[in-house]
């Protein structure tokens, strides 16, 4: 599921597909250079950055609520939809489920009577994060250059987290003279949240970022650092979901290196994930209620959890289609159906209705699925793509895995939309790479040589 540098592979996803069949052939020697002649360096770090500051740093404008990675989102929004539109790009079919979640937002909202301005937040902070992702991170100097940023940025946040363990004070609250909010602790320790709005945020990013890093850093010493520090970032959150999700990432890549000349190595590993899931589904009377039990550290946490669950799912029934906005939508005695909902997914449908739930899951997907058409079309050799295919399509599975107990907003909403609109764009170069080769290998040292001259 992970990886198509062989064309047996194909058939799980990773080597590009869901074009749109119309348009011009995309040429991608001229396009790596308009997207990474340093155009896309300063992105990478206004929109890093952006996610990286605190959301409770905000400024109103016009009575409209602003948070750092928003601002970065609407700075870059119209140039990303200038940059699209240049032509020589395809349409991919996470572009059309992203486009149908963001409608779908604003046609359950039109059931209520309020919700629309944090509907049109959720939106612009999605899709504008998809849309920023698909226009300037694309190719290889493209995903270079992203992740050359990615490593100072998530460096920063960790030494925040540090830092918040030594002085049990909010580093980045105190600096700006603003009042500390209350720590969680577990086990006597103290939950890290960073810049991030939750601990369970922040450890999410750290496993997500690990991901990344295994595939990307060329040597052992590299990786050891940057997957050290991504793993101390998910033990200072003390969070389950994070904890387990960068153990996967470790076990999938182990087993990647380790079955690298088995071209069965995924297929293997998919049967047996969907044996594992009938097993649990043909033996549990609740099978979600018991794998969301077994993702936390605490039992109490997992019982929590579970009965959420149960309560979330039968208001969901009751309003299946559009959800109930933003607003309450239990007795107030009831206790469940007024706490926290731990969960992206149920948050969503209990907002906009399982429809959503569904174009969001499409969304992740499809930035990674092949269509027929495709999925037969061999593929040259780049072994730096080959693993960003893999490790963004790790760092999805991770999203939505971590997704089932963990909800996401501000910082990670947005860079959940940034991860599947690189992934899109990493199948849609995978694609023009495959049907041609000889033009695509001419292309990147075109660019390559333009890069390292600065034409």
């Amino acid at each position: 599921m992970f990886s198509d540098r062989e064309g047996l592979m194909s058939s799980y996803g990773l080597n590009g597909s869901g074009l749109a069949d119309s348009g011009p052939p995309l040429q991608v020697g001229r396009l790596e250079r308009r997207t990474a002649t340093g155009s896309n360096e300063w992105v990478a770090w206004l929109l890093l950055l952006g996610c990286a500051m605190p959301s409770y740093m905000t400024m109103y404008v016009g009575g409209a609520k602003f948070i750092p990675a928003r601002i970065a989102i609407s700075l870059l929004l119209v140039p990303a939809l200038a940059e699209l539109a240049q032509g020589g790009r395809r349409v991919c079919a996470s572009d059309f489920f992203v486009c149908a979640a963001s409608a779908w937002m604003f046609v359950a909202v039109l059931q209520t009577d309020q919700g629309w301005s944090s509907a049109a937040a959720l939106v612009l902070e999605f899709s504008g994060g998809y849309i920023v992702a698909r226009a300037y991170f694309f190719g290889h100097q493209g995903l270079e250059t992203f992740v050359r940023v990615l490593k100072p940025v998530t460096a920063a946040i960790v030494a925040v987290a540090v830092l918040e363990h030594l002085t049990r004070h909010n580093v980045v609250a105190a600096l700006m003279g603003l009042q500390s909010t209350g720590y969680e602790y577990r086990y006597g320790l103290l939950r890290a949240t960073s810049t991030f709005p939750h601990a369970i945020l922040f450890g999410s990013f750290c496993a997500v970022a690990g991901a990344v890093f295994l595939y990307s850093e060329r040597s052992f010493r590299g990786r050891t650092l940057y997957c050290g520090l991504c793993l101390f970032g998910c033990v200072l959150s003390m969070s389950s979901a994070p904890l387990m999700a960068f153990g996967i990432v470790l076990s999938v890549y182990f087993y990647d290196h380790l079955l690298r000349g088995c071209r069965w190595r995924w297929q293997a590993l998919m049967a047996s994930l969907f044996m594992f899931l009938g097993v649990v589904f043909l033996a549990a009377n609740k099978p979600v209620s018991w794998i969301v039990a077994n993702l936390t550290l605490d039992p109490a946490t997992g019982y929590f959890r579970v009965a959420t669950w149960d309560s979330a799912s039968y208001y969901i029934d009751l309003s299946p289609y559009v959800g109930y906005g933003f607003g309450s939508y239990a007795s107030p005695d009831d206790f469940f159906g007024n706490a926290s909902v731990d969960s992206v997914w149920l948050t969503l449908a209990l907002r906009f209705g399982i429809p959503l739930v569904i174009f969001i899951l499409l969304a992740n997907i499809a930035s990674f699925f092949p269509s027929k058409r495709t999925a037969s079309i061999p593929h040259c050799h780049d072994a730096y793509m080959s693993n960003m295919r893999t490790a963004f399509t790790l760092g999805l599975a991770m999203f939505m895995f971590v997704g089932l107990t963990v909800h996401y907003w501000n910082n990670s909403w947005i860079l959940w939309g940034i991860w599947i609109g690189i992934r899109a764009s990493v199948k849609e170069e995978s694609v023009a790479a495959a049907e041609n080769p000889v033009l695509y290998r001419q292309g990147m040292a075109r660019a390559d040589r333009d890069l390292t001259t600065g034409k």
